[in-house]
């Protein structure tokens, strides 16, 4: 009920584990509304998943009670109570699953704990970033079409992230809002820059550098102001220092504790379109490389 909708999931799913039925139908019935045009996602075997919420579910189902009463008193009454708890659980996600472009993206510190005792402060946290996500998938959905880019939503120790990604091949980019950051990423891919260690760490870093235009956060601070210094800090005259991940994710970010759903969504729009950019470039220059 509480997982994100995978779409990479899904297409695994209807490839493999369905393989051989005859014509089936697939619904995917989730609490959270994956933010798919027209309910539906195609896999790209072209088998069609249907969304359909819990609401939808429990609609269908209530007027099943009086003949169960009267065949299974102590089954209806169990039924029934099960109806309203997924009632509450919907009335949840509307209240504070999909909040207003001035609401913050953070699920509110007096809110997490109330919910958190029922361990659905980290799920409410998951529908807000998820519905961040939708809104940034619908302004570019241009751009997804065209170019294949990835917006998602990902949950590490209990905290939503919202992230996108250009497409391989060659070098990506992009970005991430995680923990009260705001990351421009570079991914090395395959290559010597890929893997652990120190010395293909300062490969992917190098590469990086050479970069070093896409990251720039002045349009960060035309949408937000001056929120703190860049990280990692650079001195006067050095070459660009990133944080990263083996193996091949290295980024450079500023601190953005306060994001609303409406800065999430221009910020993350704006940078999906610079990150596009800079992969242009950066596959053209491949191409050039490999004659």
């Amino acid at each position: 009920m509480f997982s994100l909708p995978d779409t990479d999931q899904l297409d695994a799913y209807a490839d493999g584990k369905l393989h051989g039925l005859d014509r089936p139908v697939l619904v995917l019935l989730s609490l959270l509304d994956p933010g798919w045009p027209g309910r539906t996602w195609t896999t790209p075997a072209g088998t069609a998943w249907h969304w359909h919420g819990y609401d939808e579910m429990c609609a269908a189902l209530r007027p099943c009670l009086p003949e169960l009463r009267g065949a299974d008193r102590f089954g209806a009454d169990v039924f029934e109570r099960w109806l309203g708890l997924i009632g509450t659980l919907v009335s949840l996600s509307a209240e504070v699953g999909t909040p207003a472009d001035s609401e913050p993206l953070l699920l509110p510190e007096e809110a997490a704990a109330i919910l958190r005792p029922a361990r659905l402060d980290a799920t409410v946290q998951k529908m807000r970033c998820l519905h961040a996500t939708n809104r940034i998938r619908a302004e570019l959905a241009g751009e997804i079409e065209r170019e294949a880019i990835v917006v998602r939503t990902a949950m590490s120790r209990g905290q939503g992230i919202v992230e996108m990604f250009t497409a391989c091949p060659g070098p990506g980019f992009g970005w991430q809002i995680q923990e009260g950051q705001f990351r421009l990423v570079y991914l090395t891919g395959a290559g010597p820059g890929h893997g652990k260690g120190e010395e293909r760490r300062a490969v992917r870093e190098g590469r990086a550098r050479a970069f070093g235009d896409y990251f720039r956060f002045d349009r960060a601070r035309d949408l937000l102001g001056d929120t703190g210094p860049e990280r990692p800090g650079v001195a006067p005259h050095q070459p660009l220092s990133f944080s990263g991940f083996a193996p091949d994710f290295v980024y450079r970010s500023i601190p953005v504790p306060d994001l609303t759903i409406g800065q999430v969504v221009d910020l993350g729009v704006t940078f999906a379109r610079e990150a596009l950019k800079a992969h242009a470039d950066a596959f053209g220059d491949v191409l050039g490389a490999n004659g």
